[in-house]
């Protein structure tokens, strides 16, 4: 038997900062590996913008569990962390330190018919190149695709 979902989290009273006052955000990149599709949401802030699934990471987890929890609830989607993409940095626009990205791969196992955000955001699977199309306000979350398993391999 499966075990209940956990209720989403709200608030930052448990996010990390770092030293420069940089939120620490973990990010996962969805995948289907047999179709080798990606999972991508919308922004909950800007109209027409998506995204890949992401949040803080809370002083009482992991990074990996931050990416997964946040798949959850932002995506309503379960499965396993495969591989560590990478740490992208995003800054205000007077040049500080805004949010240091953690970014995970997801082999994603379950879709979910309701998560906690269903109301608020849209799912949808897309190729490679659909999701970079689809990616194009975020460009560190085009980069992070860039190095997935889905991303196309250059020609030798």
């Amino acid at each position: 038997m499966n075990a209940p979902l956990p209720d989403a989290r709200v608030g930052r009273e448990k996010q990390n900062y770092d030293a420069q006052g940089a939120r620490q955000v973990a990010v996962a990149i969805p995948i289907n590996k047999e179709t080798k599709q990606v999972l991508i949401i919308t922004s909950s802030k800007y109209a027409n913008v998506w995204v890949l699934p992401k949040g803080g990471w809370e002083n009482d987890e992991t990074q990996e569990e931050a990416a997964k929890r946040e798949t959850y609830e932002e995506a309503g989607v379960l499965g396993d962390i495969t591989g560590f993409i990478g740490n992208y940095m995003d800054y205000t626009f007077n040049g500080r330190p805004k949010s240091y990205f953690w970014v995970y791969e997801l082999d994603v196992k379950q879709e979910l018919p309701t998560w906690p955000e269903m109301r608020v955001r849209e799912r949808r699977w897309c190729n490679f190149d659909e999701a970079m199309k689809a990616l194009e306000f975020k460009p560190f979350m085009q980069q992070a695709l860039l190095k997935s398993s889905i991303a196309p391999t250059p020609p030798s």
